[in-house]
């Protein structure tokens, strides 16, 4: 049962979306996105109060099992340790050498571990020493990018390395950054207050995070912006978190969410994992070393040419792009803050 105080934080934090994709409409993603960045009163509010949801309501309300929304941080915990500490890392990795081989470009390799290796370095086919030495990753962090932070939940695992980034700091543990405007470059630079990012250093990175992240950019093609950067941010063999919400069973959105896919594909990522938890959807996104690799599964597929969700490979679409501001109003125009917090299942912004 939700409480006044969560009532009162998830409309703040409904409104606050509701403005930006009413903006974004108006004025278009540019323009909204400008403006919206430049509040910094209202970016704290909006910080503080999904700090306050996340930390004390949703944790509240989801400690029985690892299904409910708190739970995406224990899901993102549990499912690093199984890729860089379990072997996950290199099943998928031989698993890419096997397809490269089937297309062609690469001789089939031989399912002894270490002649794969060997022939791995002989041939220079990838340059991450990780990959040909990975016991010894239990003894070093996985470098963690978390956009979109708040407050920093992954900062007291000590297999992480995090660098935690939002559109605010007001937590001294997150550093403040435009991830649509930062640079990308050689390295990384700070402000000299170190406390805002002015550059990400290329290829750093062994995880990046997007938890409910997307669902705030406005358009499509800012939604890709962001995947595109995250490509461009990790490492060979790296991985991408993306934390979806949506309260509707499994397959209501399935055609979304495989768009996602293709989309992404065609980026050079190939997704390795998919899980729907109780109000969220968990997906997991992995840069091959072989951009082809991840392309053959996109040019396998067959769609529709009137199909908007296949008419761009730049886009990623998300339900709310399908309504008008003016329609969700009227749709919950008749629904009070409890119910609307029902059909939003703990998560405030889910179907604005």
């Amino acid at each position: 049962m939700a409480t006044e105080e969560h009532k009162r934080l998830a409309n703040v934090v409904k409104q606050i979306h509701a403005l930006l994709r009413k903006e974004c409409e108006k004025y278009g993603a540019e323009i909204a996105w400008q403006k919206h960045v430049s509040r910094n009163d209202v970016l704290q509010k909006y910080v503080m109060s999904m700090k306050d949801l996340a930390t004390t309501h949703w944790k509240g309300n989801n400690t029985d099992s690892l299904s409910g929304t708190y739970c995406r941080i224990e899901w993102i915990k549990s499912q690093c340790k199984e890729y860089f500490f379990n072997g996950g890392k290199k099943k998928y990795s031989n698993r890419e050498f096997s397809i490269k081989g089937k297309i062609g470009e690469l001789s089939i390799i031989d399912d002894n571990i270490e002649e794969q290796n060997m022939l791995i370095s002989k041939q220079d086919y990838y340059n991450d020493k990780e990959l040909l030495n990975e016991a010894d990753q239990i003894f070093q962090k996985i470098s963690v990018l978390d956009v979109g932070s708040c407050y920093n939940p992954f900062e007291m695992e000590d297999m992480f390395k995090v660098t935690a980034i939002d559109l605010v700091a007001v937590q001294p543990n997150v550093l403040q950054c435009d991830f649509l405007s930062v640079d990308i470059g050689r390295e990384q630079i700070l402000s000299a207050d170190k406390k805002k990012i002015l550059q990400l250093h290329e290829e750093s990175f062994d995880v990046v995070v997007f938890s409910l992240l997307l669902e705030y950019m406005p358009c499509p093609k800012q939604r890709y912006l962001c995947c595109s950067k995250a490509y461009n941010l990790l490492k060979k063999n790296g991985i991408l978190f993306i934390i979806s919400p949506d309260s509707k069973h499994v397959g209501a959105n399935a055609k979304l969410i495989k768009s996602w896919r293709y989309v992404l594909s065609k980026l050079g990522f190939m997704r390795i994992k998919y899980e729907k938890l109780r109000h969220i959807h968990c997906l997991i996104f992995r840069k091959c070393i072989y951009k082809e690799v991840a392309l053959r599964w996109a040019n396998m597929q067959t769609f529709s040419e009137s199909n908007i969700l296949y008419q761009s490979e730049d886009k990623i679409f998300i339900p709310q792009d399908f309504k008008t501001v003016d329609d969700k109003h009227n749709e919950n125009s008749n629904h009070d803050i409890h119910d609307l917090l029902c059909s939003f299942n703990e998560l405030p912004f889910a179907e604005l």
